[in-house]
């Protein structure tokens, strides 16, 4: 009876807009089927309207939490666990929810801007918002994807700055714990940092990698274009597709994602901050398009191996 009200509260409050839509111990990577392309996301940009609200949901236990799914729907308990920053494995029982009223397209609860009006002439880019603990990608400058991260603890905080991807991995062998698979791993820094599915707990938790959950792995990982080497010793003749890190995660503060109740805009990333970041840190931001000669070439697909490997 309980679960059935829960329920029920769960379907009131996404209203007429519901729509059904880590560490890995050694198993084999698997694609779920429904992954987004990049073209329909493209077709689903679209700003936030600023109607939109967020109200507390205590879990409450395991069988309130399956209620709860069930009442949602699993698109927009996806988009819940997005906002939230977690994935389902680390929902605890005494977590407070942010929940979202109306639902929109998941790409419309983006805290990132939709479109970047100075990024037009890059044909990809990847943006990491260190205080958000969110990435978004963008194609001529918009975004077509955006989800939760978990970035370096505050031992081990992943460094702002241009990254490129560089090579990428279906999996890799942490050099950490030799049981810590890594898997679809974007390499942006040979000294250790890549961009790979792993835990989300709700905060910064790795060793300076940026853990994404295992949907949004295997987008990037698609996504990224790997850097273009000589095929006499191996330099490198062209980046892969810019990686841009900025701002600052805030350890010592309650995370902005638990202040959306109270604010909506609580997590923006606004334009003029990515912008700031952007001018800052990508040379020629900003420049004609027609000042860039290689903007047309594709690396290649297949992957390259190095000898770093890049820690959890």
């Amino acid at each position: 009876m309980r679960e059935r009200a829960l329920a029920a509260a769960a379907l009131l409050l996404a209203g007429s807009a519901l729509g059904i839509s880590g560490c890995e111990r050694r198993q084999a990577p698997a694609r779920p089927a429904g992954a987004d392309s990049t073209a329909a996301a493209r077709t689903a940009a679209a700003a936030r309207p600023a109607a939109v609200t967020y109200q507390r949901h205590p879990v409450g236990g395991a069988s309130a939490l399956r209620a709860f799914q069930r009442g949602l729907g699993e698109a927009h308990f996806r988009i819940v666990l997005k906002l939230n920053r977690l994935d389902l494995a680390h929902v605890r029982d005494r977590d407070t929810l942010a929940v979202p009223y109306p639902f929109l397209d998941e790409l419309a609860h983006s805290p990132f801007p939709a479109e970047i009006p100075g990024a037009a002439a890059l044909p990809k880019l990847v943006l990491v918002s260190l205080r958000g603990q969110a990435f978004a990608a963008y194609e001529g400058g918009r975004q077509v994807r955006w989800g939760p991260t978990s970035s370096g603890r505050k031992d081990k905080p992943t460094p702002p700055g241009l990254y490129h991807a560089n090579w990428k991995a279906k999996q890799r062998t942490s050099t950490i714990d030799d049981e810590w698979l890594l898997r679809w791993c974007v390499n942006i820094e040979n000294s250790g940092i890549s961009l790979h599915q792993y835990d989300l707990p709700g905060y910064p938790a790795s060793h300076s990698c940026v853990r994404l959950l295992e949907e949004d792995a295997m987008w990037v990982y698609d996504f990224v274009d790997q850097w273009k080497l000589s095929r006499e010793g191996g330099a490198i003749e062209q980046d892969g597709t810019p990686v841009l890190v900025f701002g600052e995660y805030g350890f010592a503060r309650r995370p902005p994602w638990k202040f959306l109740a109270d604010d909506p805009h609580a997590t923006d990333v606004p334009l003029v901050e990515v912008e700031e970041a952007l001018r800052r840190d990508l040379p020629g931001y900003g420049a004609p398009a027609a000042a860039s000669g290689a903007a047309d070439a594709t690396p290649d697909s297949a992957a390259v191996d190095s000898a770093a490997l890049p820690p959890s």
